[in-house]
Parts: structure tokens; sequence; C-alpha cells
């Protein structure tokens, strides 16, 4: 093989390649805050507390909330990639 024929070889696996992983980064969904979470099976319709370190969303009443919260909904805190405490949702069980 020559050098061009090498070279053109090349191009073409790195385009391809990112074609590809282009391609399936736009069927994911958004990405978790945590990778040790599980999403939430369905989005809260009330409101919830999160922080802007945090990886959770939270009843606002919850005591495991760290740090300044803010409020936003359920939804709105699934798809910036929130996961649900599950303190709050063990609590909320236990009542």
């Amino acid at each position: 093989m020559t050098k061009n024929t090498l070279l053109l070889s090349a191009i073409t696996a790195v385009v391809l390649t990112t074609g590809w992983f282009a391609a399936t980064a736009a069927t994911r969904p958004h990405p978790l805050r945590s990778q040790h979470s599980e999403a939430a099976a369905t989005a809260p319709r009330e409101m919830v507390a999160v922080t802007e370190e945090g990886k959770l969303y939270h009843r606002p009443d919850c005591r495991y909330i760290h740090g300044p919260s803010r409020m936003e909904s359920g939804e709105q805190a699934v798809a910036d990639g929130y996961t649900p405490c599950t303190r709050c949702i063990k609590d909320a069980r236990d009542r």
C-alpha cells in the first residue's frame, strides 16, 4: 500500500467513527448527574428541591438536602439529569 492509500484509509476511518459517535449520542437521553443512580421511573408532578452541586432531587422538606437549594418542576429536574433521593422516597413510604 502506498502512503496516500494509508492516509486515505485513516481519514475515512476517523470520519466514519466520528459520524457514528455523533449519531448514537443524539439518540441517548440526557446523561444523569450521578453514574451511581438510576433514572426516575416517572417524573414527579410536584415541585422538587435541587442543589447546584448535588445529583439528586428531593421533596422540599427532605432533611438530607445539603447546601442551598432551589425549586424546580419534577419534570425539569429529571430532564436536567437529577435522580430521586432514595431517602425522601423511603421516608415518604414509611409515613
